[in-house]
Parts: C-alpha cells; structure tokens; sequence
C-alpha cells in the first residue's frame, strides 16, 4: 500500500482543543476516494518502527533516524563519530524527558508520546463519518459491497487504536483512555483526562481487539491478499497482537503486587498492576494458540522450504521479501515508499556498509561482539558456541607468484571467513562480517576486491607483533571508515547486497515465527518446567532455519534461558530485545555490559609484500553501557507534564 498523505492539520495532542479546520471534512467524506486517503494516512508512521524514509534528523523521526532500537541493546551499536544518532544518548545515560522524549525535541528520543495522540484522533475522525460516504462512490469492480467496505475500515481503525495503546502502554504503563474525538464544542475539563491504570489501559486494548475478531470477522479480510493493498491490517494481526499483549501483562515488569519503584506510592498501580496472577500466563498461552491456529488456517505458515533450511534462504524470506515473493510468515508490516535512496538518502543510514560506494552506508546499525558470540555452532548438539576470548590466527597461503586479484583475494577470503565458519545459519542471513565473497559487484570494482575486506593492514614477521601499514588497509576497514566494530547488520537486505536502493524495505512488525516464541514462554511459565508443547514451538523455528532441537530434559529455569536465547537470535534487530529486557526485568543486568569490537589486521612480511600470509581476529573491550532503573519506563515528554492536566510523570524521571 503507497502512503497518500492527506493535509490534515490536527491538534498536537487531544487535550488540546483542535484549530480551525484545515480541510472540509464533509468533502473528504463525500466519497470513498477520499475517505480512502484519510485511511492511508491512518498508516502513516502511526507506531515507532525501524526502516523511516524521512530525512535523517528530520522532525518527526525515532532517534533522529538511521539507528534502530535494538541498538539500545548489546545486539546493537551506532556508529560513535555521527553525534546525530540520539541512540547515543542512552549509551552514557545522558536521557531526559524535556528533550529526549519526543520526535521533534533538540534530541529525538525513542518514542514520541504526542504523535500517538494524532493518529488516535484519526481513527476516531474514521469511525464518526465513514458511514456518511455515499455508497455509490464506492469500486464497484471489487465485488465487495459498500457496507462492508465500511465496516472493514471500521475494523481498521480500532485495530489501530488498540495498536496505538499498546506501544504506549508497554512503555508508559496506564495512559488517559480516550474513546472518542474532541471538538471545539467540547469544554475545556473535558480534556482533562487523566492517566488510568495499568490494568485499565489493559482491559481497554484487549476489549478493542475483542470486539474486532468478533463484530468485523466478516469484513476484515483474514489476509492482504491484493498487492495494492500490503500494509493494511489483516484479521490475523488482531489475534497476533492480543497474543503479544497478553505476553506483556504476564510478564514480571508488570504482572507484579511489587512494582520496580515504589516512588508513586499510591498511585503504583499505573505501573503495574499491583498483583500477581500466574493465570496471566495461560492466557498468553491460549491467545497465542489462538492466533497460530487461525493464521494457519488462513494461509499464513512459516518459510519452511527443506532444500532451503542450511543455506539460511528461508529465514532470509522471511525477514526481507514480500508475500508476493514467497513471505507466508509476515503478519503485519509496512512497505516503504519505493526508491529511498533516491529522495533523503535515507538507506545510507540504515544497515549499509560504511565505504559502500552507492548508497554510501552511515553505519548506522552496526553489531558488537557480544551478538556475534551468542550465534550457536552448527553441530548436532545444540548449545555449542564458538569462544572468541583468545586471538585467532589464521594462516593465508597465497601462490608465490600470484598477480592475479581475483586469484589471489579467492586465497584470503577465504582464511579470513575461517573465523566465523560452522555457525547457526541465521548469522549469515542476518550479519555482514570480515571476508564475504561474494558480495555484489561494487566491492569487486571498488578497490579491486572480490570480497568484503574489514582488515587493517600491519607488517611484522610474527602476528600479533608489528606495525601498521595504512596501505594496505581493506575497503571497509577500521583504518579506512573509522568503523569500531566491524560487523554490520546484513537482515533486512540480503539478497540486495549493493543494490539495496532498487528494494522496497518491509517495516516488520509482526511474524508469525513470533508466536511460536510466545506461546513456548507462557507455557514454561505456568507450568513451571517445559511441556512438549514448548520444545516442539522452538523446534519448528531452529528446524527451518538447518538448527538442531533446543536441549531436552531442561528445568524451567534453563528453558527460561532458552527462550531468551531463541528470541534474541530469531527476532534479531526486530525491536524486542530491549522490550523483552525491560519486561522480564533484566534490563539493569544485561543492558550495563561490557561491549565488545573485534580487531582484525592482516599481516605482511614487508612494507612491499604483495599478499598477507596471515590474518588475526583479536576481541577488544569497546565501552560499557550504562542503565538506571527509572528506564524500564519511558518518560512522558516534560512539556505535557507542565501542562497540569494531572499526567503523573512515572518514577524517577
């Protein structure tokens, strides 16, 4: 679905009365063509998510755009000498809610609290008039009546209203509940609306999701199968995203009589919910059955082709191409505008290479050490991993002689791809790393290399012990770009490697491999140990993917280990893991770590030796990250606090 905005000037936030209206209201519902663009624009960046073709530290986008939330985490990493990547920000704690807490505030933050509002009042805009478009305006080669055309968009904005509360809700905990539009006629003490709780906030989204799969069971299509219309809501998300929240409010940040601050006093329970209840679990459980039994039923599986599980190509389809192209898994994501590189240069500061030639990549989204080290060993044992403590040396034995390029880098490459060899099949469908061959054409024709070459060039006769020889510096190395940390997030391209302005991107949001997820962690967690159930839901996942089954015979404790593993690998740089971190409240563990970069040199006998007889992969320390408590809950904006309309700002900030 192309985005077609509508020029709709609307209040910035619904406690504040709207304008004088921009556009006539009665002429954009005076027939379906029009109305229809007030749908699209209801899509239109309505929840903060990764791929944003605005221009980067353009007003209105996440971080400044470029770096992805899971850059927040030890998945990710920005690139340190671009001061514009926000993400910047929470790596030395330096975060606060009057200029870090929206999208056009001095420093973007990870959310915008105000813009969730706009898209709401959208909905509701929808949802007042779209039965006042006449029904003769409506396609009549469709063969869908116009009621039900009606009814569908209905859906559609409820669905957007329950999502919309979601993303606020799992990061602000209660939020004023809205249920309709304001106008001028309303008084002033009507937007007044004040935080409900926690558990409010909770029965609202799931009662509009509810009342989605029920009442619009026959007017939401249960899968986009018309090309046209890719990034509208399917019916299958509803039950997806139930799943999801029922995940939420099971889990320990919120499913809790002892909320992770007790600065609020009485007022806890907008935080929490002020109890524990392991029945939670089991409604996650069944939400997710729910939600995987009907997208199965309607067409939706995982990629899951066995001549494709060891070469990594399912796990590739399912994270890059489009449902016409074979993605049956993609539940709901949204298709970028067509050629970005064209117009902002906005694929530079996504996962493109530094020292790429076209586009030229920013570094945007870069990998640590830390991610790499968690990729299990392909072997017949599951949970075998490759160590990276010692310095690697490998070996290159280039013919004496040799003066062809080709010949020549095929040798190095080679021994440079050693060090990450026999690896779970998803690390090389998700990262770009030292001495991939082959990789496009621009790496060939740039620098005259057949191979992605991230190593420094050093002299001295013994590895390890030398000194550098800036000559020989590979393309995409350290000592050419300025790149730290040497490995680059290769997901959401691969297979468009060099030419990824001639792609449309996907903004995942949902997968069906998701569920699987869910459903394995709220089963371990009610039952208190691992049924069949769980194994077999990650089973399913590793198997597509040419992975062995996870380690029978696990107590819930590791099966609680496992799963985190399993996420943090499968969902890779898809927004989870610093989610997933907060709600299992292990974030002021496993977000204040040490990070990691690895040094890679070649080294050369002399200054003029014409091959590298050696390569080195040496694990450097790069920083440490630093958390405070006070961020398992965003920051509303300062401003809105200032207002004194009885938003009570949450602990900490």
């Amino acid at each position: 679905m192309a985005v077609v905005m509508l020029s709709i000037t609307s209040c910035s936030d619904f406690m504040e009365f709207p304008p004088a209206a921009q556009f006539n209201i009665d002429s954009v519902f005076s027939k379906y063509s029009n109305a229809q663009k007030l749908v699209y624009d209801l899509y239109s960046y309505p929840v903060p998510l990764n791929f944003d073709s605005r221009a980067f530290g353009a007003s209105g986008t996440r971080m400044a755009g470029g770096t992805f939330a899971s850059a927040l985490t030890d998945e990710g990493q920005s690139f340190d000498v671009q001061p514009g990547y926000q993400v910047q920000r929470y790596y030395n704690g330096n975060v606060e809610p009057y200029t870090c807490a929206s999208w056009t505030s001095s420093f973007k933050g990870e959310d915008d609290y105000v813009v969730k509002w706009k898209t709401i009042r959208k909905a509701y805009i929808l949802l007042d008039n779209i039965d006042r478009v006449p029904n003769e305006t409506f396609p009549t080669n469709q063969g869908i009546a116009p009621q039900v055309q009606k009814e569908r968009i209905k859906a559609e904005a409820k669905l957007m209203i329950a999502l919309v509360y979601f993303e606020m809700w799992k990061r602000y905990g209660g939020v004023p509940i809205v249920t309709r539009q304001f106008s001028t006629a309303d008084s002033y003490e009507s937007y007044k609306a004040k935080r409900a709780t926690f558990e409010e906030t909770y029965n609202f989204i799931v009662s509009l999701l509810d009342e989605v799969m029920t009442k619009y069971k026959d007017a939401l299509p249960s899968k986009i199968t018309v090309s046209e219309e890719f990034g509208r809501f399917p019916m299958a998300f509803a039950y997806g995203l139930k799943a999801r929240v029922e995940l939420y409010a099971a889990s320990p940040l919120f499913n809790t009589d002892r909320p992770f601050s007790t600065a609020l006093g009485a007022n806890s329970n907008l935080i929490c919910f002020m109890n524990y209840d392991k029945e939670r679990w089991k409604k996650a459980a069944d939400a997710a059955t729910a939600a995987i039994d009907y997208a199965i039923a309607n067409g939706f599986a995982l990629v899951d082709n066995p001549a494709n599980r060891e070469s990594g190509e399912n796990y590739r389809v399912a994270n890059v191409e489009h449902p016409y192209k074979g993605n049956t898994e993609l539940m709901w994501g949204v298709l970028m505008t067509s050629n970005p590189a064209s117009s902002s240069s906005s694929w530079q500061s996504y996962t493109v290479m530094r020292g790429q030639g076209n586009p030229y990549g920013y570094a945007a989204n870069l990998v640590p050490l830390n991610q790499v080290e968690r990729y299990e060993k392909d072997t017949t044992v599951a949970g075998q991993y490759k160590s990276w403590d010692a310095m690697q040396t490998y070996p290159i034995a280039v013919p004496t002689g040799t003066t062809d390029d080709i010949t020549g880098n095929t040798v190095v490459a080679t021994s440079a791809r050693k060090a990450y060899a026999g690896l779970d099949p998803r690390f090389y469908a998700s990262i770009c790393y030292n001495g991939m061959s082959p990789f496009g054409t621009q790496s060939k024709a740039y620098g005259k290399q057949s191979y992605i070459d991230m190593a420094d060039g050093y002299t001295g006769s013994v590895p390890g012990t030398g000194n550098v020889n800036s000559a020989k510096h590979g393309v995409y190395s350290f000592g050419k770009q300025r790149t730290t940390v040497l490995h680059y997030v290769r997901k959401f391209t691969n297979g468009y490697d060099e030419s990824e302005n001639s792609m449309n991107p996907v903004n995942i949001y949902m997968r069906l491999a998701e569920l699987y997820l869910i459903r394995a962690e709220a089963l371990n967690e009610y039952n208190g140990a691992p049924t069949q159930q769980v194994y077999d839901d990650l089973n399913i996942i590793r198997s597509r993917s040419g992975m062995v089954g996870v380690l029978t015979g696990q107590d819930q404790a590791q099966m609680r280990k496992t799963i985190e593993h399993e996420r943090n690998i499968e969902l890779f740089y898809e927004d989870h893991r610093w989610f997933d971190l907060r709600r299992t409240l292990q974030s002021e563990t496993k977000i204040p770590v040490n990070i990691y970069k690895v040094q890679i040199r070649k080294w050369y006998k002399t200054s003029s030796s014409a091959w590298p007889y050696a390569i080195t992969y040496e694990k450097v320390l790069y920083n440490k990250r630093v958390w405070f408590n006070k961020w398992y809950m965003n920051p509303f904006p300062g401003q809105e606090i200032d207002k004194n309309y009885g938003l009570i700002q949450n602990p900490g900030w």
